[in-house]
C-alpha cells in the first residue's frame, strides 16, 4: 500500500512540475514577443524621427565595450541618437557559465 501511494504522489507531483514548465514555457515566449516588438517599434519611430529628422539607432555589443552613458539625475536625455543592445546569442564575446550563474544568483543580466 505504501508502494502504491509512493508512486501516485510522484506522478502528481511530476504532472505538477510539467504544468508548471510549460506556464513558464508559454511566459517566456510572451516575454520574448513583446521584446521584438518593442524593438521593431522603436526602429520604426526612430526612422520617423522628431520633426522630420531621423533618430540614429545603433546596435551595441556590450561585451566588447560598456554602453556610453553620459546621463545624470534630473537632466534631460539626449536623442539624437539611441543604443539598441545586440542579443545575447548574436554577441561576439558568449557569457560563461560562472558569469550567466553569477548574474541569476544576483538577479542582474549584464
Amino acid at each position: 500500500m505504501t508502494n502504491v501511494l509512493l508512486v501516485v504522489l510522484t506522478a502528481v507531483i511530476a504532472f505538477f512540475t510539467y504544468l508548471v514548465w510549460l506556464v513558464y514555457d508559454r511566459i517566456a515566449w510572451l516575454t520574448g514577443s513583446m521584446e521584438t516588438y518593442s524593438a521593431l517599434m522603436l526602429r520604426i519611430e526612430a526612422a520617423r524621427g522628431v520633426s522630420g529628422t531621423p533618430i540614429e539607432v545603433v546596435w551595441w555589443d556590450p561585451t566588447i565595450e560598456p554602453f556610453p552613458f553620459t546621463g545624470a539625475h534630473g537632466q534631460p536625455a539626449d536623442l539624437n541618437r539611441i543604443y539598441v543592445g545586440v542579443p545575447l546569442r548574436h554577441r561576439r564575446q558568449q557569457r560563461t557559465l560562472n558569469q550567466r550563474l553569477l548574474s541569476a544568483l544576483s538577479g542582474r543580466d549584464p
